[in-house]
């Protein structure tokens, strides 16, 4: 009798862990708390939503860092220098791709002229 009652705590206490979790077969890495601290611009690459449809409690934005391995840094979703870290990250994802494209078409292969 002791031994399946410990079975069904432990079966509960798994429930309950993955149920948290958002999804049984996913382990979401969340932010459980944010920061008002200000993040130096040249400190991140880039950043990322957090919000409850992806299994996470707390509305956040995560940005990361240059570090190798990269460090996740909470911020609150809204705060004014928050949204304009984004934007800032946000024109210089949209410059790289324009340079990107213009280098591709400077590099261009000659193209041969057909014979007749």
């Amino acid at each position: 009798m002791r031994g399946s009652r410990t079975l069904v705590l432990l079966v509960a206490l798994l429930y309950s862990i993955t149920y948290t979790q958002g999804t049984a077969n996913m382990v979401v890495d969340c932010c459980l708390q944010t920061s008002t601290k200000r993040i130096p611009p040249n400190a991140v690459i880039g950043y990322e939503m957090q919000t409850p449809e992806k299994g996470c409690r707390e509305k956040a934005v995560v940005f990361f860092t240059f570090h190798k391995p990269s460090l996740r840094l909470c911020a609150p979703l809204g705060n004014p220098w928050v949204v304009k870290l984004m934007k800032r990250l946000d024109n210089k994802k949209k410059d790289l791709v324009k340079k990107d494209r213009t280098d591709r078409k400077q590099k261009k292969p000659p193209q041969h002229q057909q014979r007749e």
